[in-house]
């Protein structure tokens, strides 16, 4: 789950203006579908030269491609968690960042300790 929780505040901060709370669902949607294509065992290489797939987004497509490759079993949830964020409201959004991230730091400091 801690793979999944990464990569879904990686995501969601990327495409987040923290500052105005202003979100790109639009990319975070894409990434969905990206997810699902690599998931589906389309390629690296395939998905870049998907226009509709890729633009905008095309930074984020190792990160994600590896995640799925790596992490196989924890795709479905991913995809859950980024559905449930692109539904919320904007002030949920911001709320589910900090909750992750507060989780992520918590694992760290616990890992550390």
């Amino acid at each position: 789950m801690e793979h999944t929780l990464r990569a879904f505040f990686e995501i969601t901060v990327r495409y987040t203006d923290l500052k105005w709370a202003k979100t790109r669902d639009d990319l975070i949607s894409r990434s969905i579908k990206v997810l699902r294509a690599f998931k589906e065992g389309k390629d690296l290489e395939e998905i870049k030269g998907t226009r509709e797939l890729s633009f905008e987004i095309e930074d984020s497509l190792p990160f994600l491609y590896s995640f799925v490759k790596e992490h196989p079993e924890e795709v479905e949830r991913l995809i859950e968690l980024l559905s449930m964020f692109i539904k919320s409201p904007a002030p949920c959004k911001i709320r589910l960042i900090n909750f992750s991230e507060a989780l992520l730091e918590d694992r760290r400091l616990s890992k550390a300790g």
